[in-house]
C-alpha cells in the first residue's frame, strides 16, 4: 500500500491535462481505497495506508493515524476532540478531501465497537464525506443529491478532484455495507439514524439495503430514525431510478392513519423524486402538521441537521421545497413566512 514517505502534495498535477490521465493510478484515491486489504481494515492497521500521498484541508494527511487512534480512546473527551479535529481536516467546510475515503473503513469499524465514544458522530461524518458539499441545501433537487455530475468537476483547496474523493468514500461504504446494516438494529437511536445516512450513499447492491431499511421501518419506534429510514430509502431510489418507491411514498404520506413523522418524511421524500407542482393536499399536510414538538423530534435527523444546525432544519426544508424561488437565507430568517 505504500507509506507516508511517498508524499505527493500539491496535486495540481491532477489538473494538468485533465484528471483522467491519472485514473486507476496510485494518485486515484478510488483505486487506492478499492485495494485496501481486508486484514488491514479489520485489524485497524492505520500504518499500512499511504496517507501522505493525499492532502487534507491542512496539508499532508500523515497525521491521520494519530487522530484515528485517539478516536478509539476510552477517554470520552479525548475521543471527542479527535472526531472534531478529524472532521475539520477531511470534511472541511463541507468539502470532502481524499483522506476521508481512506479513513471510512476504519471509521466504520470504530463505530461498530460498543465501547467507542461518539459513535453517532463518527457515522454522520462517514455519511457527510460520501456526499457533495450539501450544507443548507434542503431543496427538492438538492436534499437527496449525493454527488456532482461527472461533467461538473470540483476541486478541493489542495487541487485534488473532489468528485473522486466522494466516489471513493462511496466505494468504501458499499464494500462495508454489512457493518452499517448491522447498526440499523443498534440499541442507540443516535447510531441507527446516521447509519441510514451513510447507507443511502451506496453505489450498488442496493436491493438488500433497501429491503433492510424497509424491514427496520416496520418496527422502528423513534421518529427521528423513522425519518432517516424513509429519506435513505428515497435517496437510494433517486440514485438508482427506482420508480416503485415513488408509489410507496405517495401511499405513505397520503394515509391519515400513519404517524405524523412518517407522513411528513414521506411527503418530503416524494417531492424529491417527482417533477410536478406541489399538490394542495401535500402542501396542507406540511403546513399544518409540523409543530414545535415534531420539529424538535426530527431535529437530529442528519439530513435536517445539514440544513440548519440550530434545530430548524425541518422547517427550513419545508419552506425551501414549497417556495423554490427562495434561498436558504430567507428560509432561515422566517421558515413559515411564505408557506
Amino acid at each position: 500500500m505504500g507509506d507516508a514517505s511517498d508524499l505527493v502534495y500539491g496535486l495540481e498535477l491532477i489538473t494538468e491535462g485533465g484528471p483522467e490521465q491519472f485514473a486507476a493510478s496510485d494518485l486515484d484515491v478510488r483505486a487506492v481505497v478499492a485495494r485496501i486489504p481486508q486484514h488491514v481494515k479489520d485489524e485497524l492497521r492505520y500504518d499500512q495506508i499511504p496517507w501522505g500521498r493525499f492532502p487534507h484541508a491542512y496539508g499532508p494527511a500523515v497525521d491521520m493515524p494519530e487522530y484515528l487512534k485517539l478516536l478509539g480512546s476510552p477517554d470520552v473527551q479525548v475521543a471527542g476532540q479527535a472526531i472534531s479535529s478529524l472532521g475539520n481536516r477531511i470534511c472541511h467546510q463541507g468539502g470532502t478531501h481524499a483522506p476521508a475515503a481512506l479513513a471510512v473503513p476504519f471509521l466504520l469499524r470504530l463505530a461498530s465497537l460498543p465501547a467507542t465514544h461518539h459513535r453517532g458522530e463518527i457515522l454522520r461524518l462517514v455519511g457527510e464525506v460520501a456526499r457533495r458539499q450539501h450544507y443548507r441545501d434542503g431543496s427538492r433537487a438538492g436534499l437527496l443529491q449525493v454527488a456532482h455530475p461527472d461533467d461538473q468537476l470540483r476541486y478541493d483547496v489542495s487541487g485534488y478532484l473532489e468528485n473522486w474523493s466522494v466516489h471513493a468514500a462511496r466505494i468504501a461504504i458499499t464494500c462495508d455495507a454489512p457493518l452499517l446494516l448491522a447498526l440499523l438494529g443498534d440499541i442507540e437511536a443516535e447510531v441507527r439514524s446516521p447509519a441510514c445516512y451513510a447507507l443511502a450513499t451506496a453505489l450498488h447492491e442496493v436491493e438488500p439495503i433497501d429491503a433492510a431499511l424497509r424491514r427496520r421501518l416496520g418496527f422502528e419506534e423513534v421518529p427521528a430514525v423513522r425519518m432517516s429510514l424513509i429519506l435513505a430509502i428515497a435517496q437510494l431510489a433517486r440514485e438508482h431510478r427506482d420508480q416503485s418507491t415513488v408509489t410507496r411514498l405517495r401511499t405513505w404520506w397520503g394515509a391519515p392513519d400513519r404517524p405524523a413523522d412518517i407522513r411528513v418524511s414521506a411527503a418530503l421524500s416524494w417531492l424529491c423524486l417527482v417533477d410536478v407542482p406541489v399538490p394542495d393536499d401535500l402542501r396542507l399536510l406540511l403546513t399544518t402538521t409540523v409543530d414545535d414538538e415534531l420539529a424538535e423530534l426530527l431535529a437530529a435527523v442528519p439530513w435536517m441537521k445539514e440544513i440548519d444546525w440550530g434545530g430548524a432544519g425541518l422547517r427550513c426544508c419545508i419552506s425551501l421545497m414549497l417556495n423554490p424561488e427562495a434561498d436558504w437565507r430567507s428560509a432561515n430568517e422566517d421558515p413559515w413566512a411564505r408557506t
